[in-house]
């Protein structure tokens, strides 16, 4: 545990205190792109003011890249340029440091925002138009003592994504809605020698993701008080309920084939995209190698049940990737042109139309209607509408968190640590990132 917090502590320390491990990890694990080497207030070749978007590596590469180009076509004096950075976290730091910020770049939702926001070094946005589009469940995790800090550019939802064709054939008429019908579902796809979920766990982060919906299911009105707590530095994950967290690790555990702590990420969304298994506790990221495996795949999505209520059972929607404007920035105005295109709702061939229009795509923090029809697009617009969502929990708690709590979780999940000494590590994890 302590070398898990002195490798934390390095990560930020590069950073002077202001951000974590930047994607929580996932997107560090996806396909990247060549960074370019454009710097920062540069004036192109063709004599246009280059504004650079600094951006953590993932699967949406390409589809950012032509988004970019889309804006570069329609005018002549700006050059807007993706950076995909890999090491983001160093890459960042490095730029903290320099007192050299991209114009544009990526930052976690909450604290990051929060941290960049209190040392000065972005730039207050309330006076911009997205504010009055951007949905309000939204707006915390992108302020900062009463005021907008960065833009929430997109939504991302955890929960169980499902085959519908393996759950027509297991003979499971509706999507579970408390935890003795998920595990009904998974005792019938069995029975159909069909594995019930897909494994991912070698990669912790996956299991970080799946922690924060397990105890946001049972904390339900509490994650607050319970999140206040946490950074306060007394509280704990051994709160009322927290024998169904270890409950559901278990279902996970009997109901994901064998080696399933050999799996990671990749091979896991593989699993679901060829229909070797009926679940996938993820988000909608998963679906990107879809996309060129099995597009066609029916597809839906249902949240994870913790208890035998199905009114505690919410789907896991949270700010995904928040863009920040350097306030230092050589050319502010190109910035925020840049920025009023990447947050209009109402371009139909612009920037949502390349990033969130797709399978797997995060969608827009606003509204904003799909082209194309999926079945788990609709389900999570049916749980936004019926306000049975609530946030991430480990987004809120200190920066860092994302790229150490999935560590604990593996130790119980290989059976190398019991319930008990699994919070004990939570906890001291949680405690010496506020240290």
């Amino acid at each position: 545990m302590k070398k898990k917090i002195l490798s934390i502590l390095l990560c930020t320390a590069l950073v002077l205190g202001m951000t974590g491990c930047a994607g929580s990890g996932k997107e560090e694990k996806n396909t990247s792109a060549a960074s370019e080497n454009t710097t920062t207030g540069e004036e192109a070749a063709d004599g246009k003011v280059t504004v650079k978007l600094a951006v953590w590596a993932s699967g949406a590469a390409d589809n950012f890249t032509k988004a970019a180009e889309e804006f570069n076509k329609r005018q002549d004096k700006i050059n807007f340029v993706i950076d995909m950075q890999n090491s983001y976290a160093e890459y960042l730091g490095s730029k903290v440091a320099a007192n050299d910020l991209p114009d544009l770049f990526f930052l976690n939702p909450y604290s990051e925002v929060q941290q960049f926001a209190k040392n000065g070094k972005i730039l207050d946005l309330s006076d911009q138009s997205f504010t009055e589009r951007i949905y309000e469940s939204s707006k915390g995790s992108c302020t900062y003592d009463e005021k907008v800090y960065a833009y929430p550019m997109c939504q991302e939802m955890l929960g169980v994504y499902y085959n519908q064709d393996l759950f027509k054939k297991a003979g499971i008429e509706k999507v579970p809605e408390t935890a003795s019908e998920l595990k009904e579902a998974c005792e019938k796809l069995k029975a159909q020698n069909i594995t019930p979920f897909a494994a991912t766990f070698k990669d912790a982060w996956t299991l970080n993701h799946a922690l924060s919906c397990m105890q946001g299911g049972i904390l339900g009105d509490g994650m607050d008080k319970w999140i206040a707590e946490m950074n306060s530095g007394s509280g704990t994950y051994k709160v009322e309920g927290y024998e169904d967290v270890f409950k559901t690790m278990d279902l996970l555990k009997e109901n994901t084939g064998s080696n399933f702590m050999d799996a990671d990420s990749t091979s896991g969304f593989n699993a679901l995209a060829n229909g070797e298994a009926a679940m996938l506790l993820s988000g909608e990221f998963s679906l990107l190698n879809m996309a060129s495996i099995n597009p066609d795949l029916p597809v839906g999505l249902f949240a994870l049940p913790m208890t035998d209520n199905a009114a505690d059972t919410k789907l896991d929607v949270d700010t995904g990737i928040c863009v920040a404007v350097n306030k230092d920035s050589k050319q502010l105005d190109e910035a925020l042109e840049v920025l009023n295109y990447i947050s209009d709702n109402s371009d139909e061939n612009g920037w949502m139309f390349y990033t969130a229009n797709s399978l797997g795509a995060a969608p827009a923090a606003m509204e904003y209607k799909m082209t194309t029809e999926y079945q788990y697009y609709n389900d999570y617009m049916k749980y936004m509408k019926e306000n049975k969502t609530r946030p991430w929990c480990y987004l809120q708690l200190p920066s860092g968190a994302g790229g150490i709590l999935g560590e604990a979780v593996q130790g119980y999940m290989m059976g190398s640590s019991n319930i008990d000494q699994t919070i004990a590590e939570l906890d001291e994890d949680v405690k010496g990132l506020i240290q």
